[in-house]
């Protein structure tokens, strides 16, 4: 991977189907700061009902769609090509993460992000409402 701001840390690529951009995919997120302190999460986000948060709220296990509007810049560009079973660990700079905003009380203005993402299976979702 050679997208500027974006390191490979470690890459298991996984055996399932290739994931795809707009699919929704249940998948377990962890985040560190630089200096190796977690980044832990109050309430668990994505699919709300299907979300829930482990370690002490440091790991996130939820139902995703991966797209722009759910996934900050280096995750979206720093999982291209993985696969269902896979894993990946991102040192991601701050202007491809949460930049100059951060957000308030977990992640600092301009902090590097270690990010830990990996795709469990690949969710089906029906277009109506029951």
């Amino acid at each position: 991977m050679t997208q500027s701001g974006i390191k490979l840390i470690s890459d298991s690529p996984g055996t399932g189907a290739e994931v795809q951009r707009q699919h929704v995919y249940q998948v377990r997120l962890k985040m560190w700061l630089n200096q190796g302190e977690p980044v832990r999460w109050e309430r668990p986000w994505g699919m709300i009902d299907r979300a829930r948060l482990e370690d002490d709220g440091a790991t996130l296990v939820t139902d995703l769609r991966i797209d722009r509007e759910n996934l900050f810049a280096g995750l979206f560009k720093g999982i291209e090509g993985m696969r269902i079973g896979g894993r990946r660990k991102l040192k991601i700079s701050p202007h491809l993460a949460y930049g100059e905003a951060g957000i308030e009380g977990r992640i600092p203005a301009q902090a590097v992000i270690i990010a830990e993402i990996e795709f469990i299976e690949e969710r089906v979702m029906s277009n109506h409402h029951d």
